[in-house]
């Protein structure tokens, strides 16, 4: 794996790669945004094309070096993760006397800091004096969701880089080089950018029947009258977990709904349930437009008054009379 096979965050590679290039490194670099997007893997890369012996500016994979740091024993890359809740000054005091001895094999040492705004207050001021005179070759790398939980002085003395949230198409087209089914790829990743959550939901029995149900659902509103209601009553007989999942069904229901709407008007290439075109089609004879419009409008408008702790039950079902026009 070099630098131009990894391809969910090109900026930020492409300014990593640049600084290696120049040597231009930064004494320290924090590596925020959301999770799954990748901080984790760029932060080992980066210490593999530090030490790497095969490439001066890149990672080869294949020597000593890009070996021992994938298995975590290389001698001058130290990883730094909570105990239990949080980072406590004695990790922070370790790493400092690792860092301050001399490098074992080479002129740099590098460690890594994963959720670093998990410092007790005490490793964070600890951490703050190690940033301000940090001992020659020495690159830190600190990673972190949550950049507005550190102190203001700890990021003054950081090359900040934001890492966005993966692109839908790219972390789907993982899924599906995995094995998982377009159509359920889509579907989760248009749910969650996260790629561990996106592989759970799409691998999950519980999802699919969820999904299923969501169709479903569309279909008797339309043509089945009255039946609906009694659909959603077998529906939470059946299915113990919809209470606690019904924002992830009015999710699905919304984006259902937006796929006809996208059928209707010809946006076939934005198609999240894509698997499903038969049925889209067949229910954009039977949906007007505005209905679409307002049907998305009441299922949020259903989420939002749940989420204030809305009978679950009670709320889908006024959804659907409403739906019906009732």
């Amino acid at each position: 794996m070099t630098w131009s096979q990894i391809t969910e965050q090109p900026r930020v590679t492409d300014l990593l790669q640049a600084s290696l290039t120049n040597d231009r490194l930064a004494h320290a670099y924090l590596f925020t945004g959301p999770r799954g997007t990748g901080k984790m893997r760029i932060a080992m890369h980066l210490a593999k094309s530090i030490f790497c012996r095969q490439h001066s500016h890149d990672a080869c994979e294949q020597c000593v070096n890009c070996q021992r740091i994938s298995g975590g024993n290389h001698p001058d890359v130290f990883v730094v993760r909570p105990d239990g809740a949080s980072i406590k000054i004695d990790q922070i005091r370790a790493l400092q006397k690792e860092m301050t001895m001399r490098s074992l094999e080479s002129p740099h040492k590098v460690y890594v800091i994963e959720h670093v705004d998990k410092m007790t207050v005490q490793a964070a001021n600890s951490l703050l004096k190690f940033l301000e005179e940090p001992p020659k070759g020495v690159v830190a790398i600190l990673l972190t969701e949550n950049s507005h939980a550190l102190l203001p002085t700890i990021l003054s003395r950081c090359q900040i880089i934001p890492f966005s949230p993966l692109p839908v198409e790219l972390l789907a087209s993982q899924l599906i080089a995995e094995g998982i089914p377009s159509g359920m790829a889509h579907l989760a990743c248009q749910i969650t950018t996260q790629l561990d959550e996106a592989r759970e939901l799409s691998q999950s029995d519980w999802f699919a029947q969820l999904r299923n149900e969501v169709i479903q659902l569309s279909q008797d509103c339309k043509q089945r009258g009255s039946y609906a209601l009694y659909s959603i009553q077998e529906l939470f007989v059946k299915n113990e977990r919809l209470k606690e999942e019904l924002p992830l069904f009015l999710d699905m229901l919304i984006l259902w709904l937006r796929d006809v709407l996208y059928v209707q008007v010809g946006r076939h290439a934005q198609l999240i349930y894509r698997d499903q075109q038969d049925m889209l089609e067949r229910q954009a004879y039977v949906w007007t437009q505005a209905e679409l419009m307002q049907g998305i409008g009441l299922a949020m408008d259903t989420r939002n008054r749940i989420e204030r702790n809305a009978n679950p039950q009670l709320a889908l079902e006024r959804l659907v009379l409403q739906l019906q026009g009732g």
